[in-house]
């Protein structure tokens, strides 16, 4: 069951960038690729409460749960997400010399507002998300961003 929650919601996340990330303008990419990544917990929520769950008792589950999931699901969301980002890099648009780090910073700033919030909050509307997004957006682009005229 979490294998394949996990694989629905990654083979989502997935088909969203390919539908929307153009490989043309970073700044419409990355905003794609941030929303598709947060739009997962709306657009999924049956598992996010299940994940939630489960991590909270995850000393009483086999490790090889967890890793099922991981791979299943964030390994694959994360890979994705590396991906677009080394292509962005590649096309000149980005200045990202680790991969690895440039995609946690990515993740890391996409959905900081919308994860660390006080327990019990309500549910963010879509403009706030949208907001919440653009935000971490013109930061990562500030720190990774290519020099104007450059490529």
């Amino acid at each position: 069951m979490v294998h394949d929650s996990a694989s629905q919601v990654a083979d989502a996340f997935i088909a969203t960038v390919h539908e929307q990330v153009t490989g043309a303008d970073p700044q419409a990419d990355l905003l794609a690729l941030g929303h598709a990544f947060v739009g997962q917990r709306t657009q999924f929520p049956e598992h996010f409460a299940m994940m939630q769950q489960i991590m909270a008792e995850v000393q009483h589950f086999p490790a090889s749960v967890i890793d099922t999931w991981q791979q299943a699901g964030p390994l694959r969301v994360q890979h994705e997400v590396a991906r677009q980002l080394e292509q962005l890099t590649e096309a000149g648009l980005l200045r990202i010399e680790d991969p690895a780090l440039g995609t946690l910073h990515f993740i890391a700033l996409v959905s900081s507002e919308i994860s660390v919030r006080p327990y019990g909050s309500p549910q963010l509307s879509p403009a706030r998300m949208r907001d919440c997004v653009t935000r971490a957006v013109d930061t990562f682009l500030h720190g990774y961003g290519a020099a104007r005229g450059t490529k």
